[in-house]
């Protein structure tokens, strides 16, 4: 009995040997900035990176999820909340949310990954592209505004003076403009800057532009975007072109043109960023993720070229980029 009994102790530990270190349950924190298209993507993404990394929920992983819909006053609330639970990993949606999280979770003991941030370099979340932080990296939707800025005057061949929707208090915004400004000079673009404070004042900000500036260039930032669709109905009465880096607007026909990272490549990354942590690795040894100019896709929406009254330039005639009703 005694060595049947060692044999089978010996069997077991064998047995647990080949359970791939990761197998236990593991809890992963989703600290939303609030629900939009674009952001709802990049969680979706964010879910499926670890699944590829061979954490998926309901088998060795549960999420537990929140957002404060956009309002500043309410995020750190939703993290001491998200943070009491003890998650072994927070995911932090967007830069408001980031930020927050940076600084008042400074005695965590669990590693945060940040995504879609336009660029955390230029909002001090990393101190650059070659390593992370300790407990904290990410993923970005970083854009090429070089390529972007390119890609628009073959969409617009006229353009001059392209108007830059902001908003007034978000980093993200900050970070596109000076992005933007560095390079726009090279292309004969001169920047008409417009702040916006809140959501509400977009229906205003777009219509004031009319006669100033040859097309509109919204940032993708979380309350801009918010106001998508009456950005879209603003500038199609004020016959004003949308330019954007956001895929969605394209696919729902509320601009006419994007060179654009796609929002669930950035939380794809961060899926199999928060994995590779969760199997042990080193967030100061990972790398925010920055896309290539590979990774920029050129979209054009048919809808909007009819309703412009423009025809697609011959430059883009093969870009197999059209996006029809």
């Amino acid at each position: 009995m005694r060595t049947f009994a060692r044999i089978i102790a010996v069997a077991a530990l064998a047995g647990s040997a080949l359970l791939p270190a990761h197998a236990k349950d593991y809890k992963v924190a989703i600290a939303g900035w609030g629900p939009h298209p674009t952001l709802d993507e990049t969680i979706a993404g964010f879910k499926e990176g670890l699944a590829e990394e061979g954490f998926r929920q309901g088998e060795n992983l549960e999420f537990e999820e929140s957002n404060v819909n956009f309002d500043r006053s309410l995020i750190p609330q939703m993290l001491n909340k998200l943070a009491s639970g003890n998650p072994d990993l927070m995911a932090t949606i967007a830069t408001p949310v980031s930020l927050t999280a940076i600084q008042q979770l400074r005695s965590r003991t669990f590693p945060i990954v940040f995504t879609p941030i336009a660029d955390p370099v230029h909002a001090g979340m990393v101190s650059g592209w070659e390593k992370g932080e300790k407990l904290l990296t990410g993923a970005s939707v970083a854009v090429d505004y070089d390529a972007l800025l390119t890609f628009f005057k073959k969409v617009v061949p006229n353009l001059k003076r392209l108007g830059v929707l902001y908003d007034t208090g978000d980093d993200s915004s900050s970070a596109a403009l000076d992005g933007i400004q560095a390079v726009a000079k090279a292309h004969g673009v001169t920047l008409v800057q417009i702040g916006v404070d809140n959501p509400s004042e977009l229906p205003q900000r777009v219509q004031s532009a009319r006669g100033r500036v040859d097309a509109l260039y919204p940032v993708a930032s979380g309350r801009i975007q918010q106001g998508s669709a009456a950005i879209a109905s603003t500038a199609e009465r004020a016959r004003l072109p949308v330019l954007t880096s956001v895929p969605q607007m394209v696919e729902q026909h509320q601009a006419l043109a994007a060179l654009a990272v796609s929002f669930r490549q950035s939380g794809q990354a961060a899926g199999r960023i928060a994995g590779r942590l969760l199997k042990g690795e080193d967030a100061e040894n990972i790398p925010a993720w920055k896309p290539t100019p590979e990774e920029h896709h050129p979209m054009i929406s048919e809808v909007k070229l009819k309703a412009l009254g423009l025809t697609l330039p011959d430059s883009l005639k093969d870009c197999n980029c059209l996006v029809g009703q």
